[in-house]
């Protein structure tokens, strides 16, 4: 029953997109795979009229035997040489499917020599989650935290700066990138962390147009796996 279900979940999916996909588009890729749910969307640039095409696979840690098989259901290989950028969620998360993610996204880029954007797992919450503020702290700093079992408080700090109304796109400023914090008082106002791949994709592939009509160029060597807690600093552990 549940191979029955999936085989007609994937045979909609794949029906939905034939009319997506042609020979002369031009694709913004997202990926976002910092929790145990792998986001993907699709957006194509030459025809704006079209939506967004967008899937969240619930994979578990399966990621690395299913990375190809779920973007390649979104977004076919042979488009793949038609993707003219690439955005990617740069953790915190998951280590290994953060990683795995980041390493294919920069071996996309750099074949294709595409540029290769990059946000932070909370980063992209901050959109959702600002809406929790005090309407009078709409454009205050405020922090993102989430509590990590035996390791401690990691948080990032982020300020509303424009709202992109065309792009559908709030811009905010990473003041500082999720780390650990030592203490919760040094931390306010904040909001706790949560998780919602399918909005936070589109973020990300919004992020990704605004740069786009920017003419922002994003070299994929920079683009780096956040990894707030260190392996080799007994601190942290």
């Amino acid at each position: 029953m549940e191979q029955a279900a999936s085989w007609r979940r994937n045979s909609k999916l794949t029906s939905s997109l034939q009319n997506f996909y042609t020979p002369k588009s031009k694709y913004l890729l997202a990926l976002h795979s910092c929790s145990e749910s792998f986001g993907i969307a699709v957006k194509d640039i030459e025809n704006p009229g079209t939506s967004i095409k967008s899937e969240v696979f619930n994979i578990g840690r399966s990621l690395s035997n299913k990375l190809f098989s779920c973007i390649d259901q979104i977004l076919p290989r042979k488009f793949w040489k038609q993707i003219i950028r690439i955005s990617v969620a740069k953790g915190p998360g998951s280590f290994t499917s953060t990683r795995l993610t980041i390493s294919m996204a920069r071996t996309i880029a750099q074949q294709i020599n595409c540029s290769l954007d990059s946000m932070s797992s909370f980063h992209l919450m901050a959109t959702r989650l600002h809406k929790d503020l005090k309407q009078n702290e709409t454009f205050n700093p405020f922090w993102i935290k989430e509590n990590l079992p035996r390791r401690g408080l990691l948080a990032g700090k982020y300020q509303l700066i424009k709202i992109h109304k065309e792009y559908n796109f709030y811009e905010f400023r990473e003041i500082i990138s999720p780390k650990l914090i030592k203490s919760e008082h040094e931390i306010n106002p904040s909001i706790k962390a949560s998780n919602n791949i399918e909005k936070d994709v589109l973020t990300l592939i919004n992020f990704s147009l605004y740069c786009q009509n920017a003419k922002i160029n994003s070299k994929w060597e920079k683009i780096l796996p956040i990894y707030p807690t260190s392996p080799i600093d007994n601190k942290n552990l």
